[in-house]
């Protein structure tokens, strides 16, 4: 039986996107109206676990036995704790997914830059930071899965805290990625992707436009 109650309909005062049921499977995407929720809390969790520590840890070892000491400085990033925004009917939102593997945030502290994936927070060596204005950081890195990475960081809204991240790879690849300070997820709403008994398809979100956005800063 499927129950799919589709955008704006409400049951007990949430906001669901999509509620259903199917052969057992049990999925709600909804709004979470409640910002001290357990689902806002583990966003903002950046506590390593057994298996994050081996990750971790091994990813500085990668580091030491290929020689490549790091350098302990302060950071110069307006926040230490970064969390993926998505852009849903054209407004910014944090986002809780089914599946946790393929989301992304990442972590920085006096010597390393922590990418966090779904294998685990991965350290690599800031090899250089700089403040080009008041709008824009620069930090050249390198690491177990790039010998040399580039990451600009655009403020686009900083009293919410909010920047896109320019990550430049080898062979001209470029990546961006919409983000938001963890300190101010509070700023934005939350959709929340529960899969309670399997995992689901995961929310179709709009691409921004990086580059516009980049040049309003």
């Amino acid at each position: 039986m499927i129950f799919n109650l589709g955008f704006g309909q409400k049951t007990q005062d949430t906001l669901f996107i999509k509620k259903q049921r199917l052969k057992g499977a049990h999925q709600s995407i909804f709004f979470e109206q409640n910002k001290t929720s357990k689902y806002y809390v583990g966003l903002t969790d950046f506590s390593f676990g057994d298996d994050y520590k081996d990750t971790y840890n091994y990813s500085l070892t990668f580091l030491k036995s290929n020689r490549i000491k790091l350098i302990h400085k302060k950071t110069i990033l307006p926040s230490k704790k970064w969390i993926t925004l998505k852009q849903y009917n054209n407004k910014y939102y944090a986002y809780y997914p089914c599946d946790f593997y393929t989301y992304y945030k990442c972590s920085v502290n006096d010597s390393t830059y922590i990418d966090w994936s779904g294998e685990g927070p991965i350290a690599n060596k800031i090899i250089e930071q700089k403040k080009l204005d008041n709008k824009t950081y620069l930090l050249k890195l390198t690491g177990q899965h790039e010998k040399y990475k580039i990451l600009i960081i655009h403020i686009i809204d900083s009293e919410k805290g909010i920047a896109i991240f320019e990550e430049r790879r080898k062979k001209n690849v470029v990546n961006y990625y919409l983000m938001i300070m963890a300190e101010k997820i509070n700023e934005v709403p939350l959709i929340v992707n529960n899969c309670l008994t399997e995992k689901q398809i995961e929310l179709t979100f709009q691409q921004p436009n990086f580059k516009i956005l980049i040049n309003k800063k």
